[in-house]
């Protein structure tokens, strides 16, 4: 299956899927020096590598600096997919680099699993379920 929609930041990557259903803080729920997850329906699980697939996000302009620093560490995810980017996830893709793809053609949430191999081309503005 593939997917159009709109590129927020340019760039490519491959890898699982990490799907959550609900809205994510990542200023208080991310810890930056471990990728890990600290709230919602995937608490617990790690965005390290992971193409991470979110509602939206919510709360604070200082989540780039969050995400910034999980990438410092290494433990940031390759490729954010939104169902519609707020200026937070903007400046979370913006400052950080991360190729991320909003407004897609097919509801990610619903079309994409968790576990699923995906290839995210965000300057094409596709998603591919591999």
């Amino acid at each position: 299956m593939k997917f159009t929609g709109h590129k927020v930041c340019g760039g490519k990557a491959e890898g699982e899927a990490l799907v959550s259903q609900g809205a994510i803080s990542f200023f208080g729920g991310l810890n930056p020096a471990t990728g890990e997850l600290n709230q919602g329906d995937q608490k617990g699980k790690n965005v390290k590598d992971k193409i991470f697939v979110f509602k939206q996000s919510k709360g604070s302009t200082l989540a780039p600096y969050i995400v910034f620093g999980a990438r410092k560490n290494g433990v940031a995810p390759k490729a954010l997919i939104c169902q519609e980017a707020d200026g937070v996830a903007a400046m979370v893709a913006i400052v950080t680099g991360i190729p991320t793809l909003d407004k897609l053609d097919k509801d990610p949430l619903t079309n994409i699993k968790t576990g699923d191999k995906l290839r995210v081309d965000a300057d094409a503005g596709t998603v591919e379920i591999l």
